[in-house]
């Protein structure tokens, strides 16, 4: 069999014959499916098929497929890290090598076992990259994708719409693309790095506005969107499905028309009148273009699972000062408590875990802060009955931290560590839970970020470990938030679900970024570093 890039070469090789365009289109379409099958775009299907399968022998199974590729994928990253620093570790990588073939034949036993004990479950479920039609069948009235295939030389852009869609090959590559994402990624870390204006006030200094390069963000729209945008026309609500560089960044802060002076790149007053992608569309990603189906069909398991029911957890009691965050420390297993405790207070997080609550009706009950943010109280607080499950605290990426090797958010840490209880959520540790969450929101830094494998897509680390635990929707962050942004965005989220004309979640996002970018009691909320870290991964209905 080809390889699925070989394919999609063999597909686009063909695309001269005018006569054959559209079923040249459907079948590049299906061949770039395939070629860009991530991590993340597993794990949600996977969690899929569990519900799916509902409870017994084959979840079972399903689950512990599951654990065991986790498991395999942490091995790789650890191999793939060896060596960077300039040294190689032969017994180390020769022990992961064999770790890897190991819990690699596990997953061929069990997936064999699951084709013999449930033969018609394996058939149905076998990966099927979708059609055009299909797209179109499950796109609801006024929805449409937008799917980005990048590869070393050129991308592909398809635009679908219920009743139509468009195909785009531009000659710009990885390289290309790379170069511009890091680039805007830069002022966005400079301005995420500055205080807002209350802050500042305090100190006696008046706010100052990162400039951000709104041309730079207006020409990759030019290159890329901008000739599927007529297909478009009409839609309200756009699914992205992006691959390779492109998930560093939000879609939505791309800039819809030339902004004219680069003078006033960093005027709030500008910045405010600048037509932003966001704007057009209410956006949510997804991992793959297969992950719609299970939108367009939630299973049973998923609609009687659900009880309304909010928890949220964070504001961990800590005691550290802005620069406590690189001091944890790791001690095999487990974290050492004392190094957790002296990161940074999120201050902002308690106010918001309470508006949240108070905007969706639960009472004080519903909340695991300070004392009570700990691991065993997260574990007995009935988390997979949850609906609505808000996180507010630190978030850390895998190596970032001494000795820390998978993504994890920050809990408030005990007297003494235990394996069960050390003040970390790691992503393991989440990817083992079952939930039937409608909408998980990480309000911390990162929550998007990958975790440093070589297959890594923009969508994994703790992302990951909460579709493969079942997660229906994610809000989760591409950079560093300000503690204050970060609460607004998210209590103006679900106060914008109370007003009669917005009934998606993704339409929520997206008044709650609206809201914050017109605040001219800040200016540094003009910036899109303030307004635009959040995206919506899953279901934005």
């Amino acid at each position: 069999m080809l390889r699925p890039a070989l394919l999609l070469a063999l597909a686009l090789s063909l695309a001269g014959l005018p006569l054959r365009a559209e079923s040249l289109s459907d079948r590049a379409f299906q061949a770039a499916q395939l070629a860009m099958l991530s991590s993340a775009g597993s794990a949600i299907r996977q969690a899929e098929l569990r519900r799916s399968a509902g409870t017994g022998p084959l979840a079972d199974l399903l689950k512990a497929r599951q654990r065991v590729a986790d498991r395999r994928a942490r091995a790789e990253a650890e191999l793939g890290a060896l060596g960077r620093d300039g040294t190689a570790d032969t017994s180390a990588a020769t022990r992961l090598s064999g770790e890897i073939d190991a819990l690699s034949t596990e997953i061929t036993q069990l997936e064999t076992r699951i084709a013999a004990e449930f033969p018609r479950f394996a058939e149905m479920t076998r990966p099927r990259p979708m059609t055009l039609a299909e797209v179109q069948a499950a796109l609801a009235p006024e929805e449409g994708l937008l799917f980005i295939y990048t590869g070393a030389r050129e991308t592909h852009i398809w635009a679908i719409t219920p009743e139509h869609s468009a195909w785009q090959r531009i000659e710009l590559g990885e390289a290309d693309i790379a170069a511009d994402v890091a680039a805007l990624r830069l002022s966005l870390k400079a301005a995420s790095n500055a205080r807002g204006a209350e802050a500042l006030k305090t100190l006696g200094q008046k706010p100052q506005i990162t400039p951000f390069d709104r041309t730079r963000a207006f020409l990759v729209y030019a290159d890329l969107l901008s000739g599927v945008m007529p297909t478009l026309a009409g839609t309200d609500q756009l699914y992205t499905v992006a691959q390779g560089p492109l998930t560093g960044i939000p879609l939505g802060l791309l800039v819809t028309d030339a902004p004219g002076d680069t003078a006033q790149d960093g005027d709030p007053d500008a910045l405010r009148r600048t037509p932003w992608l966001f704007q057009r569309f209410a956006l949510a990603s997804l991992p793959t273009v297969e992950s719609l189906r299970a939108i367009a069909a939630p299973s049973r398991a998923q609609a009687t699972a659900q009880t309304g029911r909010f928890l949220g957890i964070g504001a961990p009691r800590l005691t550290g000062g802005a620069t406590g965050l690189r001091g944890v420390k790791m001690a095999g297993a487990t974290a050492d408590p004392e190094s957790i405790r002296a990161l940074a207070p999120l201050p902002g997080t308690m106010r918001e875990l309470r508006a949240i609550a108070t905007t969706l009706g639960a009472g004080p009950e519903a909340l695991l802060t300070g004392d009570a943010a700990v691991e065993p109280a997260l574990r007995s607080a009935g988390l997979e009955q949850a609906e609505i499950v808000v996180f507010a605290t630190h978030g850390l990426l895998s190596g970032e931290l001494e000795g820390l090797a998978e993504p994890a958010l920050v809990l408030t840490p005990p007297q003494v560590a235990t394996a069960t209880d050390d003040g970390l959520l790691t992503a393991s540790e989440i990817a083992d839970m079952t939930l039937a969450a409608e909408w998980v929101i990480l309000s911390a830094c990162n929550t998007a970020g990958g975790d440093g494998r070589p297959d890594a897509e923009g969508l994994s680390g703790l992302a990951r470990a909460f579709l493969v635990a079942g997660a229906k929707t994610l809000m989760v962050s591409h950079w560093p938030v300000r503690d204050d942004a970060a609460a607004r965005l998210t209590t103006d989220a679900f106060a914008a679900l109370e007003q009669p004309d917005i009934r998606h979640k993704s339409k929520a996002l997206q008044a709650s970024m609206q809201a914050m970018l017109e605040d001219e009691s800040d200016p540094t909320f003009a910036h899109p570093a303030a307004w635009a870290p959040f995206i919506l991964v899953g279901d934005g209905r």
